[in-house]
């Protein structure tokens, strides 16, 4: 793939991907904070969840969605003052913020009655009712019918199987010059990563981090291609 090596820094500079196999609360934060952002915000995000977790003598690595919905209970300004920010979702200024959005996931976790990583490790190998219906309502949630999001949340809670999301399939299909299938898109991954020596979820998490900075500065895919902010009215660009 040498789209991969043209347009990829270093691996000694690419950004580690952080999993929380035992918090769903903060693979929510993780995965609806890190579309468009530099991924260092994110880590800050969760060190300032797990820093408010300990002063209530909790651990933020072991929350559910019922931990993470309870701590937005200092009210929502307080929260984006003290753990989160004031970003919002898209660019508009009656969009959602994002931390609006990381209730809302994790009401709608404690709707579809899949609370931790376990149980949506779980859904996911068993394709479960409970599972189907926080896919459902998270693709529901504002901006987020584009799937990057929620694929991002599978990745992050451990499970790396997870097919391509929407611009990893964009890269690939960049780098080979044509449409590929998820199992194609994944082969091909595994076999760059073989060739750089790395790892495929490594490689995988350069390639995001690579889109989600181009995205940012462009408004565009690597093709050049422009798309629209998910959620956001046509015609509004990132």
């Amino acid at each position: 793939m040498d789209l991969a090596k043209r347009v990829l820094p270093p691996e000694s500079k690419w950004t580690q991907l952080e999993t929380y196999p035992g918090s769903l609360a903060e693979c929510i934060i993780d995965s609806l904070w890190s579309e468009r952002v530099k991924y260092s915000t994110v880590t800050r995000i969760i060190e300032r969840y797990r820093t408010f977790r300990r002063w209530v003598g909790a651990d933020a690595d072991q929350d559910g969605a019922p931990e993470l919905a309870r701590s937005f209970d200092i009210g929502m300004d307080a929260w984006m003052d003290q753990i989160g920010n004031h970003q919002r979702a898209y660019s508009r200024d009656d969009a959602p913020h994002k931390a609006e959005l990381v209730l809302e996931g994790a009401q709608a976790a404690i709707a579809a009655e899949v609370e931790t990583t376990a149980q949506l490790r779980e859904g996911y190998a068993g394709g479960t009712q409970p599972y189907l219906d926080l896919h459902r309502m998270w693709l529901e949630l504002p901006s987020q019918h584009s799937g990057l999001t929620w694929e991002r949340l599978l990745l992050v809670s451990g499970i790396h199987s997870v097919p391509p999301d929407l611009w990893l399939a964009q890269f690939t299909a960049d780098a080979v010059g044509h449409q590929v299938s998820n199992e194609q898109a994944l082969t091909l991954v595994d076999q760059v990563a073989a060739v750089m020596g790395t790892s495929a979820l490594r490689l995988r998490n350069a390639i995001w981090q690579y889109q989600t900075k181009h995205d940012r500065a462009e408004g565009t895919s690597p093709a050049g291609s422009h798309r629209l902010a998910p959620g956001a009215p046509a015609g509004e660009e990132l």
